[in-house]
């Protein structure tokens, strides 16, 4: 990572007053202040905070404005209040042509959910006698995928649309028979129920959901690789148990990261054997949209699961409740090797989706972006800034140190952010939750740095562009809480922008002096 580490080593960083607490302390009632955005091992109160700023920029802050509303990522009364659950389950040919419609979905590749052949049991059930063993779990399933079809716009062209939430709440009602009955059919719902949490930035219920999720796959076995040498077929029970636990293992260590809590899959008790000539397929699946799904088509999953490990190994080595007693040549060490891990994984991606270490809007970029490339790069840059934030807990570090991951954690959000200017006119609408938790992290990220070192880098002509960057991203369900969420980030991006630029006036006034 590379050039920058030889430049600017001489300049100075100035210290914010936080205070270390461990991660599994940070779902706090501050936990919706700005620090608390970050997963730096730092924090401060909100009233800490609105001092620190206003000490920064001279200016008074605008709670309206800044703290109106909790971010849905860190906010745990967010979820399904609106809709009620619906009574009865639509007709079986209904289903079946929205199963039809998944099965063979780009969608259902990175997520593959469900098996076409697998599911006709679960029909089965779901439209069978009550008192049936699993019927509860069935329609549950059947619930949850009529969630996920809706919440991707799946169901443009069938009959019988009904609201996304409903169906979801719906399904997550049964969750009392899901845990009792533990079948095939009640994990396929609660991963489906973690889809739409994560997609709906409720990443709270996800958490939960996760840990539910993750029991199941340890008793159904799924956590080890089948002893079958059969070749990848959906059809075979232990193949689809399989993607399930890489599934849930991916969303799993992308939320802890998130969230700041710990993981619920230790990968210890894991096997994590990739699949055969995973990396291959990988690449090649990336690069095309348009491949037709058949039961022997090996899934995208929603993340390179490679990338998954990392996120694994990053929270292991920096963020877990472990790290708070570690030493700084001990923390430094961890950041070089997790930097060089996933500069090994960069490298081994193929050249056209392989994510550049910087990103700018000279940058070339393949024509052939589709948004599962998207995301990786996006997860690529998030990943460079989570793993060199960790630096600011080197209290008394090597100032070359200090000043090179300064420099990297700048450089990833400066990216991620001009890396969504060019890539959003073809996002999907539904990745809306999940591509602003991204801009939102790194415009924080780069505000907190500003105030940290208001006459360093120019980060503040990044951070003008954010406010008219937020109002391009896709929505494909402009709802009432997405529509007030856009109107609190425009305000939020705006304020910002404000006293990101006030704090520099006054510092380039207190350099001047009296």
């Amino acid at each position: 990572m590379r050039s920058v580490r030889s430049t600017r080593e001489s300049e100075e960083v100035a210290e914010s007053p936080p205070i270390f607490i461990h991660p599994a302390h940070s779902n706090t009632p501050a936990r919706g202040t700005l620090a608390m955005a970050y997963l730096d091992g730092t924090y401060m109160t909100a009233e800490e905070e609105r001092n620190w700023i206003e000490a920064c920029t001279g200016e008074t802050v605008d709670n309206a404005k800044l703290y109106a509303i909790e971010l849905p990522w860190s906010n745990t009364a967010h979820g399904f209040r609106s809709h009620p659950p619906s009574s009865a389950l639509p007709p079986r040919p209904t289903v079946e042509k929205y199963v039809d419609v998944y099965c063979s979905s780009f969608q259902s590749r990175v997520f593959p959910v469900i098996s076409k052949t697998l599911f006709t049991e679960t029909l089965d059930l779901a439209y069978g006698t009550e008192d049936a063993f699993g019927a509860e779990s069935a329609k549950s399933c059947v619930y949850a995928l009529l969630s996920v079809v809706f919440l991707f716009g799946l169901n443009d062209n069938l009959v019988e649309a009904h609201d996304c939430e409903a169906y979801a709440l719906a399904a997550q009602n049964s969750m009392p028979s899901l845990i009792q009955e533990m079948t095939l059919s009640g994990l396929q719902s609660i991963i489906m129920l973690i889809q739409h949490q994560y997609f709906l930035g409720d990443l709270q219920a996800a958490a939960v959901s996760v840990s539910i999720a993750s029991r199941l796959l340890f008793k159904l076995g799924a956590h080890v690789a089948s002893p079958s040498d059969s070749h990848y077929h959906k059809s075979v029970p232990e193949h689809h148990l399989r993607d399930l636990f890489w599934l849930c293992y991916s969303f799993d260590k992308d939320i802890c990261l998130r969230t700041g809590q710990p993981p619920c899959i230790n990968d210890t008790h894991c096997d994590l054997t990739l699949p055969v000539d995973y990396a291959q397929m990988q690449d090649a699946n990336l690069q095309r949209e348009t491949v037709s799904n058949t039961d022997d088509t090996v899934p995208l999953f929603p993340f390179d699961l490679r990338l998954s490990m990392i996120k694994s190994d990053v929270y292991q080595a920096l963020y877990s409740a472990n790290t708070a007693r570690k030493s700084a040549p001990d923390i430094l060490s961890s950041i070089r090797s997790l930097d060089q891990e996933l500069e090994q994984w960069r490298l081994s991606l193929h050249p056209d989706i392989r994510p550049p270490l910087s990103f700018n809007q000279e940058t070339p970029v393949s024509s052939g972006l589709n948004t599962q490339a998207i995301m990786l790069r996006l997860a690529y840059y998030h990943c460079v800034a989570i793993i060199h934030q960790a630096i600011e807990r080197c209290r008394g570090g090597q100032p070359r140190e200090i000043v090179s991951s300064t420099m990297l954690v700048n450089g990833a959000n400066q990216s991620t952010l001009s890396f969504l200017e060019t890539a959003l006119p073809v996002l999907a609408g539904e990745c809306f939750w999940v591509a602003i938790f991204y801009a939102v992290t790194a415009v924080l990220a780069l505000f907190r740095n500003v105030l940290k070192n208001p006459l360093g880098p120019r980060l503040m002509t990044t951070l003008r562009g954010v406010p008219k960057l937020m109002q391009k991203f896709p929505i494909r369900t402009p709802t009432l809480s997405v529509i007030i969420h856009m109107q609190f980030l425009n305000n939020f991006t705006t304020e910002l922008v404000r006293l990101g630029a006030c704090a520099v006036s006054k510092a380039r006034q207190d350099a001047r002096g009296p």
